[in-house]
């Protein structure tokens, strides 16, 4: 009996330091609120250099596990006007994502979408292996090829 409590509670202890935690940011609250406005802030200013506009976020799925952070949502302006895009170009108004990664305490973007008319993200996994599966909503494999 004793070995085998020995047994279970070493079984036990082995899956939860190897359990990833992963954290959802689609809210802001008093635990999250440095790491995701700063996440958010960086893919604001990343925007504004593109597109001349500032934008706000509709968090439609975020989560944090490791150094790595995804991101999906729509932008809008933050003047409540219409986004203004080249029209010349391919747009699909208003999906935004985004892949962080943590180095050295900071949040940067890794890879960075908006506006797009295709999966960019296709293939995210081979780019970045040490992105935690866990952190992308359940999409089949367009992450990994």
């Amino acid at each position: 009996m004793k070995k085998t409590l020995t047994v279970l509670i070493l079984i036990i202890g082995i899956q939860i330091a190897y359990s990833q935690v992963v954290l959802d940011f689609k809210t802001k609250n008093e635990n999250n609120i440095k790491d995701r406005t700063m996440m958010l802030d960086i893919l604001r200013a990343n925007l504004y250099e593109k597109y001349q506009q500032e934008f706000i976020f509709v968090v439609n799925h975020f989560k944090v596990s490791k150094n790595f952070a995804w991101f999906e949502g729509s932008a809008q302006r933050k003047d409540g006007k219409t986004i203004i895009l080249n029209p010349d170009g391919e747009y699909d108004c208003c999906g935004v994502t985004s892949l962080f990664k943590k180095s050295n305490g900071k949040w940067y973007i890794a890879e960075s979408w908006s506006f797009g008319t295709d999966i960019s993200f296709y293939g995210i996994r081979s780019r970045f292996p040490d992105a935690p599966r866990v952190i992308f909503p359940p999409r089949g494999n367009i992450y990994d090829n």
